[in-house]
């Protein structure tokens, strides 16, 4: 699990309304509540949960075809008695942990409690037209948070065939069945929605990396990117995620403040889950569009992310009217978007979309929404034509170099029926300019640096080291220059090969070569970390194989 948690204030109190009036103010919820018609199921795959607190205990699914209590699979789904979910780590329906691990093991708890809350917020408090499965992925006798059991609980949550799966942390082992079944639910019209992870990089891990899974970024309340959050190509919304309020799992009343992509993910499937309560007939693919499509883009604030941070932060008032009124969707289209659809009907005017979203770009991907669609367009980019043809030529990912974008259709050839195009900006690594991904490293000394050179490092950097020296050794780090933005771009050092927080040896920031490091075993893992500003001439360490006398 990638859990940021940090400001972290623990209450005994029901929700505070400011907190939520703020974080309405933030999504622009609409001025009236929804008026659900349809109940909506919503499985949370994490690690544990108090099914008595009181943000959620009206709300936990019953499964219908399971008799309680009476030891058999009475719905022949190969689990016992999940009446009320399922703990996939010790094959048995208790989702909860011992008392004295409720502390460390509260997250599924948060985030269940979040989905309840912003459902209430926007739909009324009628409990009946929202279901939350609990499906608990840690083992009782656990030491530590990670969700070793993630994707497995996600296959058990997608054969309970909910409307929304929330998978609030990303990372893991995922399989080549996993991705199968994740499509396959895809087509089924199950939305994943997936956290964007907390590793401060551009790097998005399974299950969001997937197309088919909906993934979320962490923003403050100035919608600017949140310090941890990751960021990339594959993030499809930014959500608050600062001090966000949810319930605690030490005892039924207690609520406490988090912060990271994981609330920013709970809030979406809030939202996901209200929208299709109120609106049961609308598709998969028409909530996904109410949310993007309708966004408010963020990369003005964000200049070091253009692209990477989604379409931008939803404006639920507009996704509500994109439900509500067919013909919205026509003329809300917006062209600073980084990602989105243009629609089109010959009941509207409009022939012609400029996309122009804030940033610089390497180009431009576009498709067509159906195979069926008649007629021509023209793609222009930065006001030279690129593109002269049939729409069906769209059938497949047209990726046009360029940064700024013009679409026609000519007068003479247009569609037949209502047409819609997906397009999405290609972004600009620049992370990669000096080092990037991983490199290993198996002789018994040698040197790293930023390889930057004389230069300064590149930010919003992510690179990673892996050093192995022979069995029996360990290894010594010592750093010969050190110079990085202070307590902002880190050299952290693990032991081992993973970036667990379990596994942290140390991290360096600032201006003064820190102390030697010795591990405990033969590897290391170098991770260097930098943010979207400031930056500096970088570091270079020498490593040695030492033994243990």
């Amino acid at each position: 699990m990638v859990l940021s948690l940090a400001m972290f204030f623990p209450v005994l109190a029901q929700p505070a309304e400011k907190d939520m009036a703020a974080l309405a103010s933030q999504l622009d919820f609409p001025a009236t509540q929804l008026s659900p018609k349809k109940a909506v199921t919503v499985a949370v795959v994490d690690d544990a949960f108090l099914l008595s607190h009181k943000s959620i205990n009206d709300y936990i699914y019953t499964n219908p075809g399971e008799i309680p209590g009476n030891y058999v699979d009475d719905d022949g789904n190969g689990f016992i008695d999940d009446v009320h979910g399922w703990d996939i780590s010790d094959a048995d329906a208790d989702v909860s942990v011992a008392k004295e691990k409720r502390a460390t093991f509260y997250h599924g708890t948060y985030i269940a409690g979040i989905i309840t809350s912003i459902f209430q917020r926007l739909a009324g408090t009628n409990s009946s037209f929202l279901r939350i499965i609990p499906v608990k992925t840690t083992a009782d006798n656990a030491r530590m948070t990670y969700l070793t059991d993630g994707y497995k609980g996600l296959r058990y949550a997608i054969s309970l065939n909910p409307d929304i799966i929330c998978c609030a942390w990303s990372g893991g082992n995922v399989t080549d069945e996993d991705k199968a079944l994740i499509k396959q639910a895809a087509k089924k019209g199950i939305i994943i929605v997936s956290s964007a992870g907390n590793f401060f990089c551009e790097k998005i891990d399974e299950p969001g990396s997937m197309p088919e899974v909906l993934t979320v970024a962490a923003v403050d309340s100035a919608n600017r990117k949140f310090s941890t959050s990751n960021f990339g190509m594959p993030v499809d919304l930014s959500v608050p995620g600062k001090h966000i309020y949810g319930p605690y799992s030490t005892a039924d009343n207690a609520f406490s403040y988090f912060d990271g992509t994981s609330p920013s993910s709970a809030i979406t499937a809030g939202c996901l889950a209200a929208l299709k309560a109120a609106f049961p007939d609308a598709s998969q693919a028409d909530l996904l569009s109410a949310l993007k499509c309708t966004a408010t883009p963020i990369d003005s604030l964000n200049p070091s992310f253009s692209g990477k941070l989604g379409a931008g932060v939803p404006d639920l008032t507009k996704a509500v009217e994109f439900l509500q009124n067919p013909d919205f969707r026509y003329s809300c289209f917006n062209p600073k978007l980084p990602e989105g659809t243009v629609y089109f009907s010959k009941k509207t005017k409009t022939l012609s979309w400029n996309i122009a979203p804030d940033g610089d770009y390497h180009g431009l991907h576009l498709s067509a929404n159906s195979t069926d669609y008649k007629g021509k367009i023209r793609v222009f980019a930065d006001d030279s034509l690129r593109f002269d043809g049939d729409i069906a030529a769209l059938r497949k990912d047209l990726f046009t170099a360029g940064n700024r974008f013009r679409l026609e259709l000519p007068k003479k050839s247009l569609p037949s029926k209502g047409t819609s195009f997906s397009y999405s900006m290609e972004t600009i690594d620049s992370t990669t300019l000096y080092c990037k991904g991983i490199q290993y490293l198996t002789g018994e000394y040698g040197t790293i640096s930023d390889n930057s050179g004389n230069e300064n490092y590149a930010n919003n950097c992510t690179a990673q080291w892996q050093i192995t020296v022979p069995e029996g050794k360990h290894v010594l780090i010592e750093f010969d220059e050190l110079d990085t933005q202070p307590n902002v771009d880190f050299v952290w050092i693990f032991e081992g090969d993973s970036t667990l927080p379990e596994n942290i040896l140390a991290k360096f920031s600032g201006h003064n070569p820190p102390p030697h490091v010795l591990s405990r075993t033969n590897k290391v893992l170098i991770w260097f970390v930098t943010d979207g500003a400031v930056t500096s001439k970088g570091w270079k360490l020498r490593y040695t194989a030492v033994s243990n006398n």
